[in-house]
């Protein structure tokens, strides 16, 4: 199959029927952008709480496994004041962007609740791992991991609504589930982390997650510290990517990943890297 133009058209123009942010969400932003450099955290905090359900869930995602604080956190000024202002907006914007989207991933063959169970487990990896290391990675990478599968989550609505899902998952049984990027790009014109950039962008995330997604596939082009971020994706994309993550192929380019980081300046610990991954890889690591 080639690529369809039009389905990249429509696919994009479907873009702005995807479920609204919450109100909370836009008036953080827009005060945010206004205020400068000049952002209050007590006005921050002022805003988060008007709305119930983002205030209990931020908490609770303060409180979770991600951040592992020493003490539990009880006011959004404390969350604010630990996370600071950016990842705050970002953690509450990816978890609303989580809870506000059908799930269904049927047309990449995939059991829904596999699915869901893998992308937490993706979070929680590149927390554990990074928070030995550098907690302004982790707290700046979590809300991109929590994201890192919503364009799959989007193509497969998408398909499914256009009534392409059954080639779709034909395609990729064609190949052998091995080469999920070029099936999305011949249907529809991008792979699904790709396509992520374009709704950071659209959604006002910030620059620093916007330029880190878009070099997620390539990290050795990154620059700066957008580099360091581009590679610890790539490497947590190559432990939990679909089909293959963790396999022994794939650990092997995780670790090839950060030797190529060490060798641009970037350092991860190796030994805390293997220490931390999940059972389904580390049982690979021998052979790898």
């Amino acid at each position: 199959m080639s690529f369809d133009l039009n389905m990249n058209e429509l696919l994009v123009d479907s873009v702005d029927n995807l479920p609204a942010l919450p109100q909370t969400i836009i008036s953080l932003q827009e005060y945010i952008a206004k205020a400068g450099s000049d952002v209050d955290i007590n006005q921050v905090a002022q805003i988060i709480s008007a709305d119930p359900l983002i205030t209990a869930r931020l908490l609770q995602l303060a409180n979770s496994p991600f951040y592992s604080f020493k003490s539990k956190i009880t006011t959004l000024q404390q969350v604010v004041s630990l996370l600071g202002i950016a990842n705050v907006k970002n953690i509450i914007m990816a978890d609303s962007l989580n809870n506000n989207f059908k799930v269904d991933v049927s047309p990449y063959g995939i059991n829904t609740d596999d699915f869901l169970q893998k992308r937490n487990e993706e979070s929680q990896f590149i927390s554990s791992w990074l928070l030995d290391e550098e907690k302004r990675l982790a707290y700046t990478l979590v809300p991109c991991a929590m994201l890192l599968r919503l364009g799959m989550m989007i193509f497969s609505n998408f398909l499914i609504q256009n009534k392409k899902d059954k080639d779709f998952l034909e395609a990729l049984k064609k190949y052998n589930f091995s080469n999920l990027s070029l099936v999305e790009e011949e249907f529809l014109g991008v792979d699904h982390i790709s396509f992520l950039g374009f709704l950071f962008s659209k959604w006002n995330f910030d620059e620093e997650l916007i330029e880190t997604i878009c070099f997620v596939n390539t990290p050795h082009s990154a620059e700066g510290k957008i580099a360091k971020n581009a590679y610890a994706l790539a490497i947590v994309n190559c432990i939990f990517a679909p089909y293959s993550g963790g396999s022994s192929f794939m650990v092997e380019n995780a670790l090839s990943l950060i030797k190529e980081a060490k060798q641009k300046g970037i350092s991860f610990n190796v030994d805390n890297f293997i220490s931390k991954l999940p059972s389904f890889a580390r049982q690979n690591l021998k052979q790898a």
